[in-house]
C-alpha cells in the first residue's frame, strides 16, 4: 500500500534527515560527489540552524523526509526532493502551495542546475537577471563558473495584468 505524502512544519529532529536528502539532491543536481565528511555534514547543518524554523515545510511519507521548502516572505530560499521521489509532482505541490500564498515569488539557482531551470520554466517563473553566488557557504565550487546563478521571478497574473 503506497502511503500518502503530507505537509508539515519542520522540527528540529528533522535537521540530519533534512540535511542528507539536501546535500544528495544537490549532489545529483549539480552534476558532483556528495561531500560526506561529518565536518561537510556538521557546516550544513550550522548553515541549517540559521533558517527561523518557521520558513521550512517538509513532506513526509511514512514518517520520511521526502522533500523539503525553504520559504521566506516571497522568497524560496530552497526547494529540495529525495532523488527517488523527483518528477512524481511533490515539487509542483510545493510551488502551488507558495502561489498560493504569495502573488509574487522570487528564487535563484545555479546555471549548472538544468533540472531546475525547465523545472521554474515549467511553473512560470522568468528570468529577472543574471549573476554569481558568493563564493562563502559553496565550499563544493571550485572555480567561478560554478557560481553562476539565475534569478527567477514569478507574478500571479490577475485580470487587469490581461486587459
Amino acid at each position: 500500500m503506497k502511503e500518502e505524502i503530507i505537509f508539515v512544519d519542520f522540527r528540529k529532529e528533522h535537521g540530519l534527515e533534512l540535511i542528507q536528502l539536501w546535500r544528495k539532491s544537490f549532489a545529483k543536481a549539480m552534476g558532483i560527489e556528495e561531500d560526506t565528511r561529518e565536518e561537510a555534514v556538521n557546516e550544513h547543518l550550522a548553515y541549517l540552524q540559521t533558517y527561523d524554523p518557521e520558513i521550512i515545510r517538509v513532506a513526509l511519507e511514512n514518517n520520511k523526509i521526502v522533500g523539503f521548502m525553504a520559504k521566506e516572505e516571497n522568497t524560496i530560499k530552497d526547494l529540495f526532493i529525495d532523488v527517488e521521489y523527483q518528477r512524481r509532482g511533490l515539487g509542483s505541490s510545493f510551488i502551488h502551495q507558495a502561489k498560493e500564498e504569495e502573488t509574487f515569488l522570487t528564487l535563484s539557482t545555479f546555471q549548472l542546475n538544468k533540472g531546475a531551470q525547465k523545472f521554474y520554466e515549467f511553473h512560470d517563473f522568468v528570468i529577472a537577471r543574471l549573476g554569481f553566488a558568493g563564493a562563502e557557504g559553496n565550499a563544493w565550487a571550485s572555480n567561478k563558473e560554478q557560481l553562476a546563478d539565475i534569478t527567477y521571478e514569478w507574478k500571479r497574473v490577475t485580470k487587469i495584468d490581461k486587459d
